[in-house]
């Protein structure tokens, strides 16, 4: 088993032998087996091990020797007790959503890349039959992937039998875990139930299934590269980075829909089709990106949570979100798109830089009266997040300069100018 782990490591994980990595251990035979696999293997890293409360004193003897352990061993450890009474969760899914959000925290304030995990194939058997009792796609049918970003999971080419045979060959000691033999929650019933039938039926199943799921890898694969040839034909990026996507493509692509939307966080095909037929200014949106509705078009764009909405612009310039350069002399020019000429007299620093707010008017160089932004933002066909990009330059909250469109009259000169503001 060591030979077949150190070429497996090899081969697909070799990066880590140039790594310092965190493994999560709770003390179980898996992980203990894991942790021993590596200790052999050469590989350098902290153990995780997560306390959850759930079993009391159990709970807390399972922390005491994966300390004892990791003291005797040499090796770094990071604890934490957690509470999952979380309403939005169930137990389960709050443990694993508490487990996961504090790996991340402990690999980004340690420096590391990647958690190792001691999930073996019948787990990734346990998460097929839990996935078939949801909606599920051909990814759901995978079970549990060897990696996925930051985690990987090295023991999904064993057994639990093989690992348990290891730990006994090896003479290794771990905690047994005794909630696992209840069937309250779905996953035990599962292992506990409805798997020893089907090995029953057939003892090779624990085989069959790993067959079954390197035959829907490849499908998999090739559904993948049959979406990106797709998206490299559809998916068009403008000037401002967002991706254009034309109705009819939508239309004529209907069954993949799915495929091609999922990794932005849309799953629902008939929105999709139903945003691409409705009027402009239709949105979809997901927890991190917006889908509009805007012509010919869907527009998709990345939520941006970071980007601020106004910035103080003092006379030394700027360079966010863009560069801006204030240039005194004696000016004779109408203003342009990349720059405005106005009277230093007539302003007041610092100028304030700033998005669209509802209300917002003007006074448009060349015409006469007002004119609200609104009003112009439609006259000049722009889509919402046209609307959502656009700055506006202001002097006392009063609109100087739609940034690169048009200049407000109140303050543009065209002779005589001495002040001239640039951008780049």
């Amino acid at each position: 088993m060591f030979e077949k782990f150190k070429e497996h490591i090899k081969i697909n994980f070799p990066f880590l032998k140039n790594e310092i990595f965190l493994v999560a251990v709770s003390g179980g035979v898996d992980s203990m087996v894991l942790v021993d696999l590596l200790q052999k293997s050469g590989l350098r890293f902290s153990i995780a091990h997560c306390n959850f409360k759930l079993r009391s004193e159990e709970s807390d003897s399972d922390e005491l020797f994966v300390k004892k352990f990791s003291l005797t061993n040499g090796i770094p450890l990071h604890t934490k007790s957690f509470n999952t009474n979380l309403r939005k969760y169930s137990t389960q899914m709050a443990a694993r959503e508490l487990r996961y959000d504090w790996f991340k925290n402990v690999l980004k304030n340690e420096k590391m890349n990647y958690v190792l995990t001691g999930h073996h194939l019948d787990d990734s058997l346990e998460t097929f039959f839990l996935n078939m009792t949801r909606s599920t796609g051909i990814d759901g049918m995978l079970g549990i992937s060897n990696q996925n970003k930051y985690k990987i999971r090295p023991l999904l080419i064993y057994s639990k039998q093989e690992i348990l045979d290891y730990a006994n060959k090896n003479k290794l000691v771990w905690r047994e875990d005794t909630s696992n033999k209840s069937n309250k929650y779905l996953r035990n019933k599962i292992r506990n139930e409805i798997i020893p039938v089907f090995k029953e039926i057939n003892p090779e199943f624990l085989n069959i299934f790993k067959k079954t799921t390197d035959f829907l890898t490849n499908s998999r694969n090739l559904i993948h590269h049959h979406i990106q040839q797709l998206k490299s034909k559809g998916f068009k990026k403008n000037q401002n980075k967002e991706t254009l996507i034309d109705k009819d493509f939508i239309n004529k692509n209907k069954e993949s829909l799915y495929y091609l939307f999922r990794d932005f966080g849309f799953s629902n095909k008939d929105q999709i089709l139903n945003l691409s037929k409705s009027s402009t200014g239709k949105v979809l949106e997901s927890k991190s990106h917006t889908l509009l509705s805007n012509r010919k078009h869907l527009i998709l764009k990345k939520k941006d949570f970071r980007q601020q909405m106004f910035y103080k612009i003092h006379k030394d310039g700027s360079d966010v979100p863009f560069n801006i350069i204030f240039k005194n002399g004696v000016f004779n020019s109408k203003s342009s798109k990349k720059s405005f000429y106005l009277n230093e007299i007539d302003i007041n620093f610092p100028l304030l830089l700033r998005k669209f707010k509802k209300g917002d008017v003007f006074f448009p160089y060349g015409m006469k009266g007002k004119k609200t932004l609104s009003k112009f933002f439609k006259d000049e066909k722009m889509s919402l997040f046209d609307k959502e990009n656009q700055w506006l330059l202001c002097n006392n909250d009063e609109i100087m300069w739609i940034v690169g469109k048009r200049a407000d009259r109140r303050y543009h000169r065209s002779n005589n100018a001495n002040l001239k503001i640039e951008i780049s």
